[in-house]
């Protein structure tokens, strides 16, 4: 039944885009542009020329749980074009093919003909170009385009046409303009979850209302590990490997130590780094040794014995502050108390454990392992105050990659299950990894009055 309601509210929006009309899909970074346009024009059965200039085909496909494009789709993965490039091209696939749509991914990548030291100036023109193609061609343009930061100032996220880069500019030219929410992405309590919002706008064609989608149809990174949970040619996934940190090699550039990413190059490397740690999870359930079962089971005792104490020690503090008066100048509740774990990695002297399967995975661990713990924008473990530890229950934490049948006489700890969860660490990552960094930090809250 959910796959038929996606499928009709995609079909609602697919008959607003007629020839001759240029359209705007926005969303914030990771809010699922790509994954919706791909649906969309998959569902539409219409011949599309899909400028995909920020993902590679290959990659593009494995997202969607695919490895065949479907024939009406005709993805080009230029990472660089400018209007007058993209013009010509659909008009060669006009004439081959009769393409009725041109999808771009996305408005911000597209290259200026006319370069301005003004990027705004240039983001104009080129919407002039794209209006003035779709018209010439006689194709409806569907153009992606990230939204401002102004969508997380609103008290529900919920974007409007002023998130738009310079709508006030960009407006007169445009047909229509849908825009992507969802309550889940943002952690919004009493949400609608598990749904993609698509919001009429005042420039919207057809009176055509708010549509609503599952997310769970489209979920990029369940797609994906599905797509390599079926794969068990580990040669297949030695190459997947390796093309995979050929990029995030290439974009990582460790060894300039460059950490000034861009929010557009972090998102990327977030879902790359997703992508390598699903293909060492997989390659590990392939192959699992008894070698790597002794060192996990190593690994995680000594992490379940360093988050104990670490506990201990920290509400040992706690005892201390809590024994100052709750009242005047000295008030235990000013004080706050912070403990951090989380693994350390110095990419110009790491410490990492050798094995025999080094080879077998074919990694470069060094830079990789940089690469997660330069991208983390979150602790493995957080203990704010003095939190009690219920974490040491006797419980396993197997979840999701952690939940082999090689695991499941081990008790997993939760620093592990963190580690390979939270953070895009593989379990052969953990394997390799020797050298953790615990902090405590306590700060002071008060007011005054004068």
């Amino acid at each position: 039944m959910t796959i038929e309601k996606n499928q009709r509210a995609l079909a609602q929006l697919s008959a607003i885009y007629r020839p001759g009309t240029l359209n705007l899909i926005g969303g914030r970074p990771g809010m699922g542009k790509t994954t919706m346009a791909f649906h969309l024009a998959t569902e539409a059965h219409l011949p599309t020329a899909y400028f995909s200039l920020e993902m590679k085909r290959d990659q593009l496909l494995l997202r969607h749980s695919t490895c065949q494009c479907p024939k009406w789709i005709h993805i080009d993965d230029t990472a660089t074009l400018t209007v007058d490039s993209i013009r010509e091209k659909v008009r060669q696939l006009r004439e081959t093919y009769d393409i009725r749509w041109v999808i771009i991914d996305y408005l911000q990548l597209i290259s200026s003909s006319q370069p301005s030291p003004n990027r705004e100036d240039e983001i104009v023109n080129i919407i002039k170009e794209l209006k003035k193609m779709a018209g010439e061609l006689h194709v409806a343009v569907i153009v992606l385009t990230q939204l401002m930061r102004s969508v997380l100032m609103h008290d529900d996220y919920r974007p409007t046409l002023h998130d738009v880069h310079d709508w006030e500019r960009i407006g007169e030219w445009v047909d229509d303009v849908r825009l992507l929410h969802c309550d889940e992405y943002y952690h919004i309590v009493g949400g609608k979850r598990d749904l993609m919002e698509v919001l009429a706008t005042e420039c919207s064609q057809d009176s055509l209302p708010d549509l609503q989608l599952s997310c769970l149809m489209w979920d990029i990174s369940s797609n994906m590990k599905d797509n390599i949970q079926e794969i068990s040619n580990t040669d297949t996934l030695r190459k997947m490997l390796a093309a995979t940190e050929k990029e995030i090699l290439r974009m990582a550039k460790p060894f300039d130590g460059n950490l000034d990413w861009d929010s557009r190059t972090e998102e990327l490397l977030d879902r790359l780094l997703d992508e390598r740690a699903c293909i060492l999870n997989r390659m590990f359930a392939l192959h699992c040794t008894e070698a790597e079962v002794r060192r996990f089971e190593h690994v995680n005792e000594a992490l379940l014995k360093m988050t104990n104490r670490f506990y201990e020690e920290q509400q040992q503090l706690q005892n201390q502050l809590d024994l100052l008066p709750n009242t005047g100048e000295h008030s235990a509740n000013r004080f706050h108390l912070r403990g951090e774990i989380n693994y350390c990695h110095d990419y110009e002297d790491p410490k990492l454990f050798p094995m025999e399967e080094d080879a077998f995975y074919g990694s470069h661990w060094n830079a990789m392992l940089w690469a997660v713990s330069s991208l983390s924008q979150m602790d493995a473990h957080t203990i704010h105050n003095g939190d009690s530890n219920k974490l040491d229950d006797g419980q396993t934490w197997a979840v999701g990659p952690l939940r082999i049948p090689q695991f499941e006489h081990i008790c997993i700890c939760y620093l592990v299950h963190a580690l390979c969860t939270h953070l895009h660490y593989s379990i052969p990552d953990l394997l390799r990894m020797t050298t953790y960094w615990c902090e405590r930090s306590m700060w002071e809250c008060s007011e005054a009055e004068i």
